[in-house]
């Protein structure tokens, strides 16, 4: 493609590549979406879950009231093929070339169709990472991607005739700054993902360890350095309810189990007055660990919204458990790295914690 690439043309990609998708594979990652661990801004969490529930979710995704969600929906089916193209260009990822990109193509065609890595192609393109050009130029021109005639996928894209006489007036300091912001958080993206995938690796060597009887204690292989051997949890009578991924990477009898420990959690939404800060260090109560991350439920003070929630759980021994005030504990999960974390400052009782499930 001459010239420079546009957002638009970004996004009428990713538009024409999630198209071609299967209904099954695009089920499979709406569903996906309710991972509490996916870092999905509540709104669009919200239109993804009437996705969900639409009888041929295909047919209305690229209507105007979703149309938003395609980004999104295209990073949750390219999550695992991403990975495995991240694996496969190892010390290459950050900024591969053709060869190496192609390469690492044909090592995970045998895992993954080709409309699949049309849509992770098509993803990266949109992410403005080093190898956003090249994913796209490989994606629109070689045939087996079948996005060779992607634009005009853009004919569909409804025109809004009182927005579009009206003059934009984006500076270019602006554009730069949007762009600066999208390369950074399609690069916290790709290291979440490579984060994810090691993790996940690292997890079931340990388990293929223990099965195997590999030695030791078989709750070694899975507790960190340093962490501490015992833990409230036998004494716990109801155990965490976890999604299908969380039991593939986290442990309930971790030995942090309902320890209280301090993490960084994000805000719902950007406040206008304040949009630099996008989230602070709150205490939260620990759901299942792994070695590398912790699976966390956040706390929140009194006369906040999360309060006055009718599905956050009130804390009725919440100094016994190292909280300075009346604290709730929200429904959401987040994970966090273990990496950082200090020791439990406080555990909940066997009480607060029953009242969590």
């Amino acid at each position: 493609m001459e010239g420079d690439i546009s957002d638009s043309d970004r996004l009428t990609l990713v538009r024409a590549a999630v198209a071609r998708v299967s209904n099954r594979e695009l089920q499979a990652a709406l569903d996906r979406s309710l991972d509490p661990s996916v870092p999905i801004p509540k709104p669009m969490g919200n239109a993804l879950k009437a996705l969900r529930k639409h009888r041929d979710p295909g047919s209305v995704l690229d209507k105007a009231q979703y149309r938003a969600t395609v980004p999104y929906v295209a990073a949750l089916i390219a999550d695992d093929s991403l990975s495995g193209t991240i694996e496969a260009l190892g010390d290459h990822s950050d900024d591969p070339t053709r060869e190496q990109l192609l390469d690492a193509l044909e090592q995970v065609r045998a895992s993954y169709p080709d409309e699949i890595l049309a849509v992770m192609l098509a993803s990266v393109a949109d992410g403005d990472m080093p190898a956003s050009d090249l994913c796209f130029e490989l994606a629109t021109t070689d045939e087996r991607f079948g996005l060779t005639t992607w634009s005009e996928f853009g004919a569909a894209i409804d025109v809004v005739p009182a927005k579009s006489a009206v003059p934009s007036t984006t500076t270019p300091e602006q554009r730069e700054a949007r762009r600066l912001k999208k390369q950074k958080e399609a690069e916290e993206r790709r290291k979440r993902m490579e984060a994810s995938h090691k993790a996940g690796e690292q997890l079931r060597r340990a388990r293929k360890k223990v099965r195997a009887g590999g030695g030791g204690d078989p709750v070694g292989p899975l507790t960190p350095a340093g962490a501490a051997t015992a833990s409230v949890a036998p004494h716990l009578t109801r155990r965490a309810v976890l999604t299908p991924p969380e039991e593939e990477e986290f442990e309930r009898d971790d030995p942090w189990t309902a320890g209280v420990v301090f993490a960084w959690i994000p805000f719902d939404s950007v406040d206008p007055e304040q949009p630099d800060v996008d989230g602070k260090s709150r205490r939260c109560v620990v759901v299942a660990g792994s070695t590398s991350h912790l699976l966390v439920r956040p706390g929140y003070s009194e006369g906040g919204l999360k309060s006055r929630d009718w599905k956050s759980v009130p804390l009725r021994h919440w100094r016994a458990a190292g909280f300075d005030q009346p604290t709730w504990i929200d429904i959401e999960s987040y994970r966090i790295p273990r990496d950082g974390v200090d020791a439990p400052v406080g555990w909940l009782t066997p009480d607060d914690w029953n009242a969590l499930w």
